[in-house]
């Protein structure tokens, strides 16, 4: 609509009594235009200017508050001439602008003709107030304003440019403009067209009960930001049946209107919407797509520059991994409250992150640039969804300095004095911080501020942050986690296969997620690792008592997310008692344990200290347990569930047979219309989720209810016998309200009969051939007294279930602690049974370094062999310090990366408390585990193989300590022979002499078997082919000494080269050894590992190509 400014309205200006328009309105001009009619368009035909009429409905509202005379005039000449402009009307929807071509040649012509006389007369100044209409056009002066909801949702867009908006109207999520257009095919949903005045409008939708598969697309596929906009019931609005039978119904507060809502609207809508939530892929809270079996942390990365110069090599190139930071990590899961912290470094940054595992990264925008990028860079290539925020915390000054102990204690107390409302304690929280330093604590408000801001008006509530100190944790990078396939496997990024998978035996998804916790993060701990192993062994001697933990676990719930949603005000009676059989299985346990110690079990010695530890840490909630129980009624609740899924399950199906428009708001589209919805009573239904002897009110209420359906009932029996009308029925239905239904015989006679119930004639308000409907006052008044005690029941279970779930939130941390002790006791439960069906045995763990296992075997392979029938080749494997490094060779195939890997993976599993595979197993606390196995390039960094290798080499040479376990497969690869045997020394010599690490070192450069001989600490062992009477398999067992042989064509002719190129390679090969002055197949090391030949080594005459008379015969 276009708001002419006052100087051109008074040209246009009008007296409401004569009538009189200026002439150069034109002879289109008519009595019924108003302020809302605007210049549009010129006619061609004479040059002259006609006005074009474009309705807008709301005249009198539009006059009040522009209240310029001329104006209202025309506001009054329209009231006086309703009939012309309702023959008009077809020209409502018109908004039409002039092009540009068009208003410059109308300019031109007028300039040239300015003294043409018109049949309307001297136009005069109307150049100028064509001018005018132009600028204001120019100046997007122009305001169109869409229907109501359309408008919400154009705001939402332009407030949140980054996120999907998601309407709620009605029954359905809608999209609108050019997000339905781009979003709705990707969701595959059908885009639509809304006609408005201002033209059609694009649009989209889903059912609301699809919420969570469409999220799931828009968030973990597409990785968007959604907003979510929840309509509200109007405050403001006229009260009426629907939107008190919508509020009963939904058990939502009535939103007030913010300030920047239109005032205007308070007493127009029956609902106002607002975005109530954004959700990304870190802020997830209880979306069915949400995998229970995995964290969904979100992380942010705190940085703070240090006070030092640029650290460049001899060549002055920039170390990219050189300290400029002080950095802070802070991680969180919403959806179960678990909120960590943890100091790192620029080196050791990428592996933190990638054991956490994170949904979504926080950063600050400024990483982009300086130093940090090289961080950024790293981050990004992992594929990480990745969010820049503006980290402003209000302390710069202190970015680059160090704080004194008095300044961080002031920083702690701020910190506590903002978020401690947020935290769940029984103390105060301030105690639980003190040892989170600077950067921690920076990235900790972070973290908050983005979840306050994402979740507004929300009551966040989230456990205070747990310290982890690195060296109580086994360092395990972000290559080895990869290489050992400890969560996923390295080819199919799949769980099948992984180290995870195999040892699985968890009854419960928290249970899992603490398995894979422990196995990203092992323990360094020897007590802790103890505390685990007992438990182990208590369960392996007693399998009775193993079968009935697992028992009482499988009948417990995921309480870490049950009770988060609970205190997010998200939880429903099925939380509430999912939350009361977990505490109940909880005492179960507990009581089991006692009579277990009291028994004094002989056969079970260690069993006794040991459960005694877990009932220490077990928190009694009978109290609670008490209050649940005496409000719930679990039977109801269960049936009413099973009812209520069902129930969506079939309007799903109806929904999908079309019987639904999928756009509520398309009025143009036929709905198929359904059987009026009619029931006894009235709108409000309530479940009855609680007992009646919940609280006093409630019974009251369910005492008046009664007595009110039994009034119902005899009204109904009595009208039935004095009017002889078995068909009588009283019932509700939206639209007719309370109604007595009457059919067949009976049409007349409720009509002519006098009643008793506050009418002689009864009103008859549908009357078809075979069935009538009459309102009666008597049925009215009961009815509606009905609708109020559900109504009111229903607010009062409400409220009770508000004072539950209050008591609930109050007792969050014992409830924690007892949920970490269950998930504790399954894991360990699942190592007692992978010890039982694989024979595993306890391994024994000191401070020392040495590294003894007798027939290891690797629990993955082991596995996927006996599917096949086929028997694992254990190894011995001894590291200590007479001993600490081993150089392994022997043929392609031959059992070299997974002896490797096995010993890689008994010292993870040996660290979180599980048994390990092997006859006997004696290890030292590994503080760091790093592999360099298994080959691949980085073409987005320009990295070539060989580079990737160089790099992750670097990286173990430069953090590998005594304490650290090394495995290296493969070193020197993808270069000249002499060149990568060159480097495989160095990188060998280094972890010999400096790191000083445990070291298993497989490689195919055989001469590195005789370049290590002056190193007392290092010895040299190789696996072989053998040969039987069945033909020539390969050895994997281990024995002492230098294999010079790898294979490679015996490999080959297995992977089915074809026999010509095989025939090739074996003379190729008696040449080369000849050529090197060997006999027989005794070829240089160097030259085996690479298949390549020094130029400087080869003489070309004496070289004769072979294979000519292999492709010619």
């Amino acid at each position: 609509m276009l708001r002419i400014k006052p100087p051109l309205a008074s040209r246009l200006a009008i007296s409401a009594k004569t009538r009189q328009y200026p002439k150069y309105l034109g002879a289109n001009c008519t009595a019924s235009l108003s302020f809302s009619f605007f210049l549009s368009c010129c006619s061609a035909r004479h040059d002259c200017v006609y006005l074009n009429r474009a309705l807008v409905k709301d005249q009198k509202r539009h006059s009040a508050r522009i209240g310029h005379p001329w104006d209202r005039g025309f506001v009054t000449a329209a009231a006086a001439n309703r009939t012309s402009t309702a023959k008009d009307g077809a020209a409502e929807d018109s908004d039409m602008i002039v092009s540009e071509k068009r208003k410059v040649a109308r300019k031109k012509k007028i300039k040239k003709e300015e003294n043409l006389n018109i049949p309307q007369g001297y136009i005069g100044d109307a150049t100028a107030d064509i001018d005018a209409l132009a600028a204001l056009a120019d100046e997007d002066l122009v305001t169109k304003s869409y229907p109501t909801v359309l408008q919400e949702a154009k705001n939402n867009m332009e407030r949140l440019p980054k996120c999907v908006v998601l309407t709620r109207v009605g029954s359905f999520y809608e999209l609108y403009f050019h997000q339905a257009e781009e979003f709705g095919p990707l969701l595959n949903l059908r885009v639509a067209q809304k006609k408005t005045i201002h033209g059609p409008v694009s649009m989209a939708g889903f059912p609301f009960m699809n919420l969570d598969r469409y999220l799931k697309v828009l968030v973990q596929e597409l990785h968007q930001y959604v907003a979510i906009s929840e309509e509200f019931p109007n405050v403001y609005a006229k009260p009426g049946a629907t939107q008190q039978a919508a509020r009963a119904k939904n058990l939502v507060e009535p939103a007030a209107f913010t300030e920047d809502e239109d005032p205007d609207r308070k007493t127009a809508n029956m609902f106002i919407r607002r975005v109530c939530r954004i959700i990304t892929p870190g802020t997830l809270i209880d979306e069915k797509f949400l995998n229970p079996t995995e964290n969904n942390f979100i992380v942010a990365i705190h940085l703070r520059h240090k006070d030092e110069e640029v650290k460049t090599d001899s060549d002055g190139i920039e170390d990219p991994e050189a300290e400029y930071f002080h950095i802070g990590l802070s991680w969180l899961d919403f959806s179960t409250g678990d909120f960590f912290t943890q100091v790192s470094s620029s080196t050791t940054l990428i592996s933190d992150v990638a054991r956490i595992s994170p949904s979504e990264i926080l950063l600050d925008k400024g990483i982009k640039d300086g130093h940090a990028r090289h961080l950024y860079r790293k981050l990004e290539e992992q594929q990480y969804f990745i969010t820049l925020e503006n980290f402003s915390l209000g302390d710069a000054d202190s970015q680059t300095v160090q704080l004194s102990d008095d300044e961080l204690a002031v920083k702690h107390r701020d910190f506590v004095t903002e978020w401690k409302d947020l935290f769940e304690t029984e103390e105060d929280p301030a105690n639980d911080i003190k040892g989170l330093t600077y950067d921690e604590l920076n990235a900790c408000a972070v973290l908050l501020n983005y979840i306050r801001e994402k979740l507004p008006g929300t009551a966040i509530k989230v456990q205070v942050p747990v310290r982890r100190v690195p060296i109580d944790n086994m360092l395990i990078d972000v290559n080895s986690l990869r290489a050992l396939e400890i969560k996923k496997t390295l080819r199919d990024q799949l769980t099948s296969g992984s180290l995870l998978n195999t040892i699985k035996r968890t009854v419960t998804k928290s249970g899992t997620r603490l398995l894979s916790d422990w196995l990203s993060s092992p323990t360094t701990s020897i007590v802790v690792v103890n505390q685990r192993q007992n438990l182990v062994e208590t369960f392996l001697n007693d399998n009775h008592l193993h079968q009935m933990v697992i028992l009482y676990l499988r009948r417990t719930h995921d309480a870490h997310r049950v009770v988060q949603r609970l205190a997010l005000g998200r939880g429903d009676a099925e939380d509430m008692i999912a939350l009361l059989q977990s505490i109940q299985n909880t005492a179960k346990l507990r009581e089991m344990f006692c009579d277990y110690i009291a028994a004094d079990h002989q056969e079970n010695i260690i069993a006794g200290p040991t459960l005694q530890l877990v009932l220490e840490r077990l928190t009694n909630l009978s109290d609670l347990e008490h209050l649940i129980v005496s409000a719930f009624d679990q039977e109801r609740v269960i049936r009413q569930l099973s009812a209520e899924e069902q129930r969506i399950a079939d309007e799903l199906a109806r929904l999908e047979q079309g019987v639904t428009v999928l756009n509520s708001l398309d009025s143009s589209k036929k709905v198929i219309k359904k059987k009026t919805q009619t029931r006894k009573g009235a709108p409000i239904e309530t479940m009855e989720i609680m007992k009646r002897n919940a609280s006093r009110t409630l019974m009251r209420l369910h005492n008046s209810l009664e007595k009110s359906i039994k009034e119902r009932d005899t009204m109904e029996r009595e009208l039935k016998m004095k009017l002889d009308a078995s068909s009588v029925d009283l019932r509700w239905a939206p639209g007719l309200g309370f109604y007595v239904h009457v059919s067949g015989k009976d049409l007349t006679k409720f009509e002519k009969v006098e009643t008793e119930y506050g009418n002689t004639e009864a009103r008859c308000i549908i009357a078809r051939k075979s069935t009538r409907s009459y309102h009666l006052d008597r049925w009215t008044v009961v009815g509606s007294r009905i609708d109020s005690y559900k109504m009111m029941i229903r607010l009062e279970e409400k409220k009770i279930f508000n004072d539950i779930r209050q008591q609930v939130v109050a007792h969050m941390a014992p409830i924690r602690k007892n949920a970490r002790v269950l998930d504790e006791l399954d894991v360990t439960s699942s190592f007692t049974t992978f010890a039982r069906e694989r024979q595993l045995i306890r391994p024994v763990l000191h401070n020392r370094i040495s590294y003894h296992i007798v027939a290891g075997r690797h629990p993955t392979v082991e596995h996927g062999l006996e599917l096949k029938g086929v028997s694992f080749t254990p190894n011995d494997c001894f590291l200590n310090e007479n001993q600490r490094l081993w150089l392994i060779t022997g043929p392609n195939m031959g059992g070299k990366s997974t002896f490797l890997r096995q010993n890689a993976l008994i010292s993870i599993l040996a660290q979180v408390g599980s048994y390990v595979p092997a006859d006997f197993a004696e290890m030292g606390i590994v503080d760091q585990i790093f592999s360099r196995v298994g080959s691949a390039d980085n073409l987005y960094r320009d990295e070539s193989t060989f580079m990737v290798e160089m790099l992750e080499t670097a990286s173990i040479l430069k953090q590998a300590s005594p304490r650290s376990f090394v495995i290296m497969d493969e070193i020197g690869r993808g270069t000249t022979s002499m060149e990568g045997l060159s480097i495989a020394y160095a990188t060998l010599h280094h972890l010999y002499h400096v790191n000083k690490s445990r070291t298993l070192f497989a490689t195919h450069f055989h001469d590195l078997g005789d370049m290590i001989q002056n190193l007392p600490h290092a010895a040299s062992y190789c696996t072989d082919l053998a040969e039987n009477e069945h033909g020539i398999y390969f050895d994997h067992k281990l024995r002492k000494g230098v294999n010079h042989r790898s294979h490679g064509i015996h490999v080959a002719r297995l992977a089915g080269l074809p026999p010509a190129a095989l025939q090739v390679a074996e003379d190729t090969l008696q040449q080369l050894d000849l050529l090197n002055g060997r006999n027989g197949h005794e070829l240089n090391a160097a030259s085996r590992a690479t298949g390549e030949t020094e130029s400087s080594s080869v003489t070309t005459p004496k070289f004769n190509v072979p294979g000519e008379s292999v492709y010619t015969q």
